[in-house]
């Protein structure tokens, strides 16, 4: 399967800086204890297709999405990482939300940006889920 701006292959496994976490070491995170993920795109990135599970947070819409994103972080168990990504190395919009994130209430949670966002995910094969 094809994508058009597949990333690198390292970026799948490459280690990741801080606050970041690779494809791998998200999946081995997923696997043990759960991941609560955050989609920092656009809402109609979003809605082609997302990471399963994943909620919408951006900064376009913030202070819409933000009450549902703290109810959802807020249900998971507090060692579960918040796993928040965009549309990959170029892309600041998880960063972004990161920071933000941190000046709420829930900004002492585990806050990783995925290195190589949704593009890294796809080109790994792993699961996509698409609305209706």
């Amino acid at each position: 399967h094809f994508h058009p701006e597949r990333p690198e292959l390292h970026l799948i496994a490459e280690s990741a800086g801080p606050e970041e976490i690779s494809i791998a070491d998200a999946l081995k995170r997923q696997e043990k204890d759960g991941a609560v993920w955050l989609d920092a795109r656009q809402l109609t990135e979003f809605q082609k297709g997302h990471i399963p599970g994943a909620l919408l947070l951006n900064e376009y819409d913030w202070e819409n999405l933000l009450t549902s994103a703290f109810e959802f972080i807020s249900q998971a168990p507090e060692g579960r990482p918040v796993i928040i990504y965009c549309d990959g190395q170029k892309c600041a919009a998880s960063h972004a939300v990161r920071d933000k994130l941190r000046e709420t209430p829930i900004g002492d949670r585990e806050l990783l940006v995925l290195h190589g966002g949704f593009p890294a995910w796809a080109a790994a094969g792993q699961p996509i889920e698409k609305p209706g």
